[in-house]
């Protein structure tokens, strides 16, 4: 059973650390939902950071139950967000994917330059995700949790297979916590 789990603690772990690697390049959006300073939103992204890589790399039960429970209280605090309507700034400011941003010309006005993009507030999907998440992590850490090292370890071809599935599975989830959100408010609003 705790082989069934390893993907799935490798992809929450992952998650966790792409959203902190986001926040250390943009913590406004979280500091401004958390109603916390810029500092201290960087504090706990180099905690997420540092949780997702010991749970990726070397899981041990207490380290799997700290990730089931940081994503149950992401779950709690995806709720009291979209009650308020706010976006959580999970992924930094502009989310996923990355884009370098591009300079308007110096001869539209100031003020229309520097316009942030509209921001997605909280859905329940945040919430699901999270508490789906945390759901599986905390299984893995009753089963026996196993990381990258017991991904990397099985026979080529299906450790290729576990990897690829892995980074589709990172990618996918981040897709939730982040396009489908917008999707969503542009199909509701139109």
């Amino acid at each position: 059973m705790s082989a069934a789990l390893a993907p799935p603690l490798v992809v929450a772990s992952l998650v966790l650390c792409v959203a902190g690697v986001l926040k250390l390049r943009a913590p406004a959006a979280a500091a401004a939902a958390l109603h916390a300073s810029p500092s201290l939103v960087r504090a706990l992204a180099v905690g997420e950071v540092a949780l997702g890589a010991a749970c990726a790399v070397h899981p041990t039960r207490s380290l799997a139950v700290a990730l089931a429970l940081v994503y149950g209280l992401f779950a709690g605090v995806a709720v009291v967000l979209m009650r308020r309507r706010v976006a959580c700034g999970c992924f930094g400011d502009n989310g996923f994917p990355l884009r370098r941003r591009r300079q308007a010309p110096p001869t539209i006005p100031l003020r229309r330059r520097r316009q942030a993009p509209p921001t997605i507030p909280v859905t329940a999907g945040h919430s699901i995700a999270s508490a789906t998440l945390g759901t599986l992590v905390l299984a893995a850490a009753v089963a026996g949790p196993r990381g990258l090292g017991w991904v990397l370890g099985q026979p080529a071809a299906q450790a290729a297979a576990l990897s690829i599935g892995i980074a589709g599975a990172l990618y996918a989830t981040v897709l939730v916590y982040t396009v489908v959100p917008r999707a969503w408010g542009a199909w509701i609003r139109t």
